[in-house]
């Protein structure tokens, strides 16, 4: 394992490298979930990580800039910056290792941005794990959470925000706070009317998997994926959602049928 920094000196990004004793078949690079999902599930994505090096693979988890050990603060995240540093991290990837076999993988709202930036970093592959996909209603949501939190901290009679005055905040040209983080205009408006998720699969190969109480939304989408002519795999799994805060569980489903996947492509070490 090697931690580093990598990318321009404005704008440095923090990743750690898990690469295998001997030469790497493959290279996997990590796009993590947004806010406080990318905190609790850190141990658990560090853990597959490891994993996936032992079989064979070079993996770069990595920090968006704005966020975790990268440089700037959180109101300099936004989408389109997000994927531009995807494109960094797999060019840094592939030119560190010699690896001309890369592929993304995604969770939650990182499945977004993956699922975003496949086709300009070419990625072999694209593994998503319960990824957003309308970023628009992923926003309102992230606004709902933090007026959830505030009824459960706060009498309801002190909570003085509403989702309508948050709109009207952001619209207004500033940041506001969403559960410790400050969500800024930018974001807000790239997330409400920028990106698209795309209408044909971005990669050539494509892995998502699913939780049952989310395959009435997914499935639909992957078939229209799979109608696009590249080959997708689709699995709706009893995975318990190991991102939200108080989980901290292990995706046993998610990763056995993760590995399973690039074995059969890839090969064991």
């Amino acid at each position: 394992m090697e931690a580093l920094y990598f990318g321009p000196p404005s704008r440095r990004l923090f990743g750690v490298l898990d690469a295998p004793a001997r030469n790497a078949r493959i290279g996997v690079l990590f796009c993590p979930p947004f806010g406080d999902e990318m905190a609790s599930t850190y141990a658990a994505l560090a853990r597959w990580g490891k994993q996936l090096a032992k079989a064979g693979a070079a993996v770069l988890r990595f920090h968006p800039y704005g966020t975790g050990e990268s440089d700037g603060t959180f109101t300099d995240f936004n989408l389109l910056g997000a994927i531009s540093d995807i494109s960094v991290a797999a060019n840094f990837l592939r030119a560190r290792t010699g690896l001309l076999s890369v592929g993304l993988f995604g969770l939650r709202f990182g499945g977004f941005l993956a699922a975003q930036s496949a086709e300009a970093v070419s990625a072999n592959f694209v593994i998503l794990w319960s990824p957003i996909t309308d970023s628009q209603q992923y926003c309102r949501s992230l606004l709902r959470m933090r007026l959830t939190a505030e009824l459960i901290h706060l009498q309801s009679s002190e909570v003085k925000s509403t989702t309508q005055s948050m709109l009207a905040e952001l619209r207004a040209g500033r940041s506001i706070d969403v559960l410790g983080n400050e969500y800024s205009p930018d974001l807000f408006h790239q997330m409400t009317s920028g990106a698209q998720w795309p209408v044909q699969a971005p990669a050539p190969n494509v892995l998502w998997l699913s939780r049952l109480p989310d395959r009435t939304v997914s499935e639909p989408l992957a078939q229209k994926w799979a109608d696009s002519g590249r080959p997708i795999k689709f699995q709706s799994l009893p995975e318990n959602p190991f991102w939200e805060e108080l989980a901290r569980v292990y995706p046993e489903k998610f990763v056995g049928a993760s590995e399973t996947w690039l074995a059969e492509r890839y090969g064991r070490a």
